[in-house]
């Protein structure tokens, strides 16, 4: 199974709510997925890296994360919200192949 790690400044609203969404999300594809949530000062980069994805609220300027990171705020306001889960699809459906 996949693993998303959605982050946000201190892991509690706005995360919460992008979880929400990537799970509708996901159920709707049928794509099978784990969702956690944390906060940004919480993770290090082994942690992000522990990951198949992470979507974060905010952009993540750390050289020492190899996992993808999707910049996933348009989820909370829902500009951008298609690319985001295309990027998302695209990303785990790679993976699989």
């Amino acid at each position: 199974m996949k693993k998303i790690l959605v982050v946000c400044g201190n892991g509690i609203a706005s995360s919460s709510i992008m979880v929400s969404i990537l799970q509708d999300f996901l159920k709707e594809e049928r794509m099978d997925a784990q969702v956690d949530k944390s906060s940004l000062m919480a993770c290090t980069a082994d942690t992000f890296n522990s990951y198949d994805l992470v979507v974060s609220s905010t952009k993540l300027d750390n050289p020492e994360i190899t996992t993808r990171v999707i910049v996933g705020a348009g989820l909370l306001t829902g500009l951008g919200e298609d690319e985001i889960f295309a990027a998302v699809k695209e990303e785990l459906e790679k993976q699989d192949a």
